[in-house]
């Protein structure tokens, strides 16, 4: 990585509160462009000499001799800083010679390099090292982590660094930042695709890839909640026996709501199915047995068993009364 020149101030004088330290005496015999320069480099920490006038708005060779005045009095003394270029541009980003230093001088980024180079089994040109050392330099990625991605995205047969750049990114995007929280994320990622395959040939789909809406249902139930191979597939079955084909958007909300609830395996989904089907019961019993009370009710009126407080039935039938009127009548 290149180097360049900066101005700081000089370790005997510290991040100390310069009046204080150099006393007024000695101040007053400083130049105006030197306490502005002196003051300046105090307050940035670091500064380009060759900006330095542009930055004080005066002129570079005043600036200059300010700068040589001060570095004789043991105040700001001349250094180096690793310049570390953030264009976001990727491929303009580091020019030849970068690459090359980073190669021949960083130890870590000459581990990447080596083993991304045999893993794809190419010779990595400019674009794959810049590709690569972005990944190192510029988003600060561990050289392990980096081979780590590498070999997980060849192993889905991806070998474009493109993908791989992009891939890494969208991880660290994600909050993985070391190689121990990848490991952790590539076993899970797996556990789901596998799940994810066996549910494809539980659903008849074979070796058909699943579509982008389908992928989002078992990356959710697989990846994002964790759940059993075993526990999908009870939902599976519920709701092939309760419509007679499968729809996903259908399923989902049966695993929605079990989630809800707190169902995480194949034994929890089916105690809440008993008890389920035990509150429907005792519902339709309930419902049962309002209406028995009703109807016997009814029927003890109709008959003339329940009467009204002066004694009367309160719904006797009318031709049950003629009748038995008419009768009495032709016997006498």
């Amino acid at each position: 990585m290149k180097t360049k020149k900066v101005l700081r101030l000089s370790a005997p004088v510290g991040e100390c509160f310069i009046m204080a330290r150099l006393g007024i005496e000695r101040l007053r015999a400083f130049t105006e462009a030197e306490l502005k320069v002196l003051i300046y480099i105090a307050e940035e920490g670091t500064v380009d000499p060759a900006r330095l006038g542009v930055k004080l708005g005066m002129d570079q060779i005043v600036a200059e001799s300010a700068v040589a005045s001060l570095t004789e009095e043991g105040l700001i003394d001349l250094g180096e800083t690793k310049v570390k270029r953030t264009s976001k541009n990727m491929s303009s980003q580091y020019d030849s010679e970068d690459l090359a230093d980073a190669v021949d001088e960083d130890d870590g980024f000459k581990a990447v390099a080596i083993y991304v180079g045999e893993i794809l089994q190419k010779q990595l040109n400019r674009n794959d090292l810049n590709t690569l050392y972005a990944l190192y330099d510029y988003h600060g990625m561990g050289a392990e982590m980096i081979c780590g991605i590498v070999e997980y995205c060849v192993s889905l047969g991806k070998r474009n660094l493109s993908y791989v750049f992009n891939t890494a990114v969208g991880m660290q995007a994600d909050g993985i930042s070391s190689f121990d929280e990848l490991e952790g994320y590539l076993k899970a990622k797996r556990t789901a695709d596998s799940k994810a395959a066996r549910f494809r040939r539980l659903c008849g789909i074979g070796n058909r890839e699943l579509t982008a809406k389908e992928r989002s249902y078992t990356d959710r139930w697989f990846g994002e909640m964790r759940l059993s191979f075993d526990l999908v597939k009870k939902a599976y079955e519920i709701t092939i026996d309760r419509i007679g084909e499968l729809k996903l958007p259908y399923m989902s909300k049966i695993i929605e709501q079990w989630f809800a609830k707190g169902v995480r395996t194949v034994e929890d989904a089916e105690k809440l199915q008993a008890k389920h089907a035990e509150d429907k019961a005792a519902e339709r019993a309930e419902e049962n047995s309002e209406y028995d009370i009703e109807k016997f009710f009814t029927a003890a009126a109709k008959k003339g068993f329940i009467k009204d407080a002066g004694g009367n039935a309160d719904s006797e039938p009318a031709d049950t009364a003629e009748g038995e009127d008419g009768d009495m009548s032709g016997e006498q």
